[in-house]
């Protein structure tokens, strides 16, 4: 497999960006911040999708990766297979799943596998090569070789799980103990206690014990039940008879207010009497005048008058004074009074004339409001009298299947005080069964629980015997891992180890020039180096540069081993520790590698002197 070109809209710091490889070794040459590891990530992230999961990081991949200042995440990526097919991945990362071509640009996306959280599966089912075995073997990070005190035992443990597993971060042992450690963790044995099957099976004892006891109360129940059934029929005729006792209570008072409203209309008609006879007795206190009285002084005051204009005009002719004085004032005053008393009759007159008028009026209204009331009042009380027939006919229709007739008949002709008193006596009744129903309730609750319980131990139980049945399932592809486990441990060491140890002995054997030339795994699964002078030397005794040496040997080695694919080996300042003559031999190794296109990233010109001087042909790209 090769990479044939790329081009980057927008990673990180790279932006519209675009690089082509060839076959053989690629070399890429940029300054320290340059974007060579961002370059790698977006080769890897092409393949395999870039993590939105932390896994231990203070940011994500996908955060860390996405640019700030332009909306472009994507780019495109050509490789080819082996076998010649051609591919073209274009990602827009903002997407889990890329568009994939073919050589024709057909979109073959489709022909595989989606993951929900890792999108199309297409990289690892074309190569078998999964991303944390990537990054195990063909993608060597920076200072991915190189050792510091420190970190010495964590790479020798890392040797020893690639002989032997094929894996950087997989152990046998390690494997087997967890296995086994989370086995009874999540398991248990017959012999262990506290753990899951223990408490299990501990509980299923203890419920069938409880179950056993509950079962025997359920004979009692039933008489429980009896017992509530004949309070039930007690409570349902006392309620019966309470219900026709209150509606002939309503009934009867319903009767008793109109009764009251007619009472009150007759005491209206009565009041309507009373006052025509004040009016009556008004007309007789008041004294009207007499004919003779009116007719006398009828011209009185006419004659008077006329003998005040002469005597007035004799004054004036003859100028006596005296003579009008002592003549026209006493004529003026009598004539004065005739004219009042004439007003004050005649205003008498004109009452009297209204009070008769009035009191004829009101005498008409009243014997025509009398009429209609005393029809009124006749129909109300034939009204009341059906109304109530028909109540008390209703009354014994709705309750005639549910009580007696007789008894019916006796609470219909009962007086309105005894109603009440019945209805106090049926509700103590009443509230005396609803005691008793309350204490048979408890005790019915108490059954009833204990009778529900036993549903929810069933339940229970039923719960716990599926959960059983998982353990012991669990239990048995556990054991299958481990079988299955230790079959792919022993084949290993059998076929894949030894001709990975075959391998391993020719690189270090061609990078040392002959100094180290046999690597051995002894029973313990230590990894013995044998020195030039014959003995054997653990790994973690050589210095920490032969182990550098050892640990990137190992991983080109794991590399030819993990695919059927000759997956490009890309390294990122793998060489910054190694002095120049043991960077020449590894170059010229990486070199020789059949069909296995090498990517280097590096900061130095080391390694563009040695390919210059060595004259090995490569391309060089410059960030």
């Amino acid at each position: 497999m090769k990479i044939k070109k790329l081009k980057i809209n927008g990673f990180g710091k790279l932006e519209n960006k675009e690089i082509e490889f060839t076959d053989g070794i690629n070399l890429i040459v940029g300054k320290n911040e340059a974007g060579k590891s961002t370059l790698l990530k977006f080769i890897t992230s092409m393949f395999y999708g870039v993590s939105r999961t932390k896994n231990g990081k203070p940011i994500t991949d996908y955060e860390r990766y996405k640019p700030w200042e332009k909306d472009q995440y994507s780019g495109k990526l050509t490789y080819e297979l082996d076998n010649g097919d051609e591919y073209e991945i274009y990602r827009e990362f903002k997407k889990k799943s890329p568009i994939l071509y073919d050589k024709d640009k057909n979109d073959v996306t489709k022909n595989y596998s989606i993951d929900t959280s890792k999108g199309s599966l297409f990289f690892t089912e074309q190569t078998g090569v999964k991303e944390e075995n990537f990054f195990a073997s063909s993608a060597v990070e920076q200072e991915g070789v190189q050792l510091s005190d420190k970190a010495r035992s964590s790479v020798i443990q890392k040797l020893s799980n690639i002989v032997l597993s094929g894996n950087e971060n997989t152990t046998y042992n390690l494997a087997a103990d967890r296995i086994a450690r989370k086995q009874m963790e999540e398991i248990g044995t017959n012999r262990s206690s506290g753990r899951p099957i223990n408490i299990i099976e501990e509980k299923i004892k203890k419920l069938e014990e409880k179950k056993a006891e509950i079962e025997k109360i359920q004979d009692f129940k039933y008489q429980v039940e009896n017992k509530k059934e004949d309070l039930k029929n007690n409570l349902t005729e006392n309620q019966i008879i309470l219900d026709i006792l209150r509606q002939q209570k309503v009934n009867l008072e319903k009767t008793q207010l109109e009764r009251e409203k007619i009472r009150i209309s007759e005491e209206i008609l009565t009041k309507g009497q009373e006052q025509i006879s004040k009016i009556e007795e008004k007309l007789e206190n008041i004294e009207e005048p007499k004919t003779e009285k009116n007719k006398a002084p009828k011209f009185g005051y006419i004659i008077n008058l006329a003998a005040i204009i002469a005597i007035t005009t004799l004054a004036l002719i003859t100028k006596i004074l005296p003579l009008l004085t002592a003549n026209i004032i006493p004529l003026l005053v009598v004539t004065i009074l005739q004219i009042k008393q004439k007003q004050r009759k005649e205003q008498i007159k004109q009452q009297n004339k209204k009070i008769r008028q009035e009191k004829m009026q009101l005498e008409s209204e009243l014997a025509k409001a009398k009429k209609e009331q005393e029809k009124e009042i006749k129909e109300k009380k034939e009204k009341i009298q059906k109304e109530q027939q028909e109540k008390e006919e209703e009354t014994k229709q709705n309750f005639k299947n549910k009580l007696e007739e007789e008894t019916i008949e006796d609470i219909l002709s009962t007086k309105y005080e005894k109603i009440v008193e019945y209805i106090d006596e049926k509700e103590r009744e009443k509230t005396e069964y609803k005691i008793k129903e309350k204490t048979i309730d408890v005790d019915n609750k108490n059954i009833m629980k204990k009778l529900d319980e036993l549903v929810e131990i069933d339940e229970e139980l039923e719960e716990l015997y599926e959960k059983k049945n998982n353990l012991i399932e669990l239990n048995s592809m556990y054991e299958m891992v481990k079988g299955e486990l230790d079959s792919a441990y022993r084949e290993m060491k059998e076929k894949i180890t030894p001709a990975f140890i075959e391998d391993l002995k020719d690189i270090l054997k061609t990078v040392t020039k002959g100094k180290y030339n046999n690597v051995y795994i002894d029973n313990d699964n230590n990894i013995l180096i044998e020195t030039q002078n014959g003995t054997y030397q653990e790994v973690d005794r050589l210095s920490t540069g032969t182990i550098d040496l050892i640990y990137l040997a190992l991983r080109i080695s794991a590399a030819k081993e993990i695919s059927s694919e000759n997956i490009p080996i890309i390294m990122d300042e793998s060489f910054a520790y190694y002095d120049t003559d043991r960077m020449t031999e590894i170059i010229k190794y990486l070199q020789n590698l059949p069909n296995r296109q090498i990517i280097i990233f590096t900061c130095s010109e080391r390694e563009i002197n040695i390919l210059s001087q060595n004259q090995i042909p490569h391309n060089q790209v410059i960030l």
